[in-house]
């Protein structure tokens, strides 16, 4: 059963049962799919462009991209999909993170799943630059694939919700646009959709464990603080943040709950209009996919809203 509190200045939870109520058996990680067998997998309605480079000389910094296989005379919404991994493992096209862009293409929008280096290459700071980049690429080439520049969301799930939440909060001034092309265009998103996101690695658990910050962050203990400071997305909640729907399970013990409660207060304390928690009561880490197709659903609803052909704009 479904239950809303509605708190002030229009923030508000949702509380919602997981739908597997049991964990599933340990499963081995499915192989990458190929750009053949991307290609063999496209849909009806659906452009796939593979393996473009949004920055030269990084092998890491390749995108898919997909759009609607039909005109339009407006420019048309757009989506990042940015997966997770821990900021040192994952891929593009690594279940979800290949299927939303075709969905989201069926549905109207043109959409990329990224790949990006990974913090072994340098930090997390470097997973955060290379992401800006992605968008930055999408926004200089808005006019080529008939993308309206004010109208782009993102998605991401674990390191990639932190990488989307870092993209709708943290401007030039946080100094992590790094040294990529497109620097003339905006790096920041319109509306964020994150799952499983870690927010604040400042108050990483009740526990405050610093283990595992410190092995998140890596690097020399005596600037963890600063690091955590400058790479935790409620450093930079403001008055004018995009639109944000968090979801999370209150039983992860990967990223703890805590983390979505974090960038929620801090939200509302700096004023913003709009942001949402979504709850999966009892799920763990993976909420996103246990409770699917409820938690793409409300995905779904709230780009529709916020940049798709809802959102009036």
């Amino acid at each position: 059963m479904l239950t809303q509190r509605v708190a002030t200045c229009a923030l508000f939870t949702l509380l919602v049962p997981a739908l597997c109520q049991r964990p599933p058996a340990a499963k081995k990680a499915p192989a990458i799919p190929t750009t053949e067998q991307m290609k063999a997998r496209v849909p009806s309605g659906v452009r796939f462009v593979p393996e473009i480079a949004y920055r030269e000389r990084c092998a890491a910094c390749t995108l898919d991209l997909s759009l609607p296989d039909r005109p339009s005379s407006a420019p048309r919404p757009a989506l990042v999909v940015v997966h997770g991994g821990g900021w040192r493992g994952g891929d593009k096209r690594a279940g979800v993170f290949a299927q939303l862009p075709f969905e989201y293409a069926q549905h109207g929008y043109v959409s990329i799943s990224i790949n990006y280096r990974f913090a072994a290459e340098g930090s997390i700071a470097t997973c955060v630059e290379d992401a800006k980049c992605a968008v930055r690429w999408l926004r200089a080439h808005a006019k080529e694939y008939n993308v309206d520049p004010r109208r782009i969301g993102g998605f991401g799930n674990s390191a990639g919700a932190h990488l989307v939440a870092m993209l709708g909060l943290a401007g030039k001034q946080a100094g992590l646009e790094g040294d990529g092309p497109y620097q003339d265009q905006s790096s920041m998103l319109d509306a964020v959709c994150a799952a499983a996101t870690p927010t604040d690695f400042g108050n990483w658990g009740a526990r405050g464990d610093t283990g595992t910050v410190s092995k998140i962050l890596g690097g020399d203990q005596a600037t963890a603080a600063a690091r955590a400071r400058l790479l935790s997305p409620v450093t930079y909640a403001h008055a004018t943040a995009p639109p944000f729907l968090l979801i999370h399970g209150n039983a992860d013990k990967t990223v703890p709950f805590s983390q979505a409660d974090s960038l929620i207060k801090a939200l509302r304390a700096a004023g913003a209009k709009r942001a949402t928690l979504l709850i999966v009561d009892g799920a763990e880490h993976g909420a996103f996919t246990s409770a699917s197709p409820m938690t793409r659903g409300a995905m779904m609803a709230f780009f529709d809203s916020t940049i798709g052909p809802e959102a009036g704009r």
